[in-house]
């Protein structure tokens, strides 16, 4: 059975909970244990099983968006993520933490652009 819960909505209940913020994602990375229920491979496969379409979905309009294919764009990846994978474990530990680091930098990004728009809102009045 696959999470009924986005990414997304994974990711803004943490914070909310202050497991974490997303702006310590979009900038550092999930490598240093910055959420702290996906440090250990037991949790990050598991939570690739529960996202893996979501995941999948993410890889594939990435790669869409930059015209390269999926293998090429997990090869682009850190370097730091891409020593780490030696087998399938380590391979979707490598997905969980990429595609939260991904969608962190979209909220983020979302959230300054917000920022901007309101700041320009109230200079116009």
């Amino acid at each position: 059975m696959k999470h009924k819960e986005t990414i997304k909505e994974f990711l803004l209940k943490g914070e909310k909970e202050e497991s974490f913020l997303i702006s310590d994602i979009a900038k550092n990375g999930c490598s240093g244990g910055t959420i702290s229920s996906l440090i250990y491979y037991d949790d990050t496969v598991k939570f690739h099983d529960e996202y893996e379409d979501e995941i999948w979905e993410e890889l594939k309009t990435q790669a869409e968006d930059q015209g390269v294919t999926i293998p090429f764009l997990i090869s682009d990846f850190s370097y730091s993520y891409i020593k780490m994978i030696s087998d399938i474990k380590t391979f979707k530990n490598c997905l969980s933490w990429w595609v939260c680091e991904v969608i962190a930098q979209r909220i983020q990004s979302e959230r300054e652009d917000n920022i901007l728009l309101e700041r320009l809102n109230e200079e116009r009045v």
